[in-house]
C-alpha cells in the first residue's frame, strides 16, 4: 500500500470520531497495522513522536512516589492514565530495582514474615472422620 493510501486511510479514522480499535474493527484492519500507519504519517509530516522517553517515565514515576500520595490519585490528579502509569513504574522497578527507586524517594519498605502454616494435626478434631 502506498503512503497517500494509508495516510487516507488514517484521516478517515481521525474524522470519523471512533477509537483506533472501533475504526480497525469496523474496516477489517488490524490495530497494530493502524497504529504503525499512524506513527509513518506523523513521521513524513514531521510531527515529533508523542511517547515519552525512559527519563521522561522515570522522572513521573519518581515525582509521583515522592508526593507520599495514592499513585492512583496523583495520576488522576495528573491526568495520566493510571495503567500507563503502572507500566511505567514497572519498567523502572524492573531496570533499577525497587529498593533504590523507593529509597531515592524516601521509601522504607520493611518486609514481614510470612507465619507458617498451622499444620492440620496440630489440631486434632479436624482430622477426626466422622462415619
Amino acid at each position: 500500500m502506498k503512503a497517500k493510501e494509508y495516510e487516507a486511510i488514517v484521516e478517515d479514522c481521525r474524522a470519523s470520531g471512533m477509537t483506533i480499535r472501533e475504526y480497525s474493527e469496523r474496516n477489517g484492519i488490524s490495530v497494530q497495522t493502524l497504529h504503525t500507519w499512524i506513527r509513518r504519517t506523523r513521521k513524513r509530516r514531521g510531527i515529533k513522536d508523542d511517547r515519552k522517553s525512559y527519563e521522561e517515565y522515570r522522572a513521573i514515576v519518581l515525582e509521583c512516589k515522592k508526593s507520599g500520595q495514592m499513585a492512583k490519585d496523583w495520576c488522576a490528579a495528573h491526568e495520566i492514565r493510571y495503567t500507563t502509569y503502572c507500566d511505567w513504574a514497572k519498567k523502572v522497578n524492573k531496570k533499577e530495582g525497587r529498593a533504590k527507586i523507593d529509597g531515592m524517594c524516601g521509601i522504607q519498605r520493611t518486609l514481614r514474615e510470612r507465619q507458617p502454616e498451622p499444620k492440620v494435626t496440630a489440631n486434632p478434631t479436624l482430622c477426626e472422620i466422622r462415619r
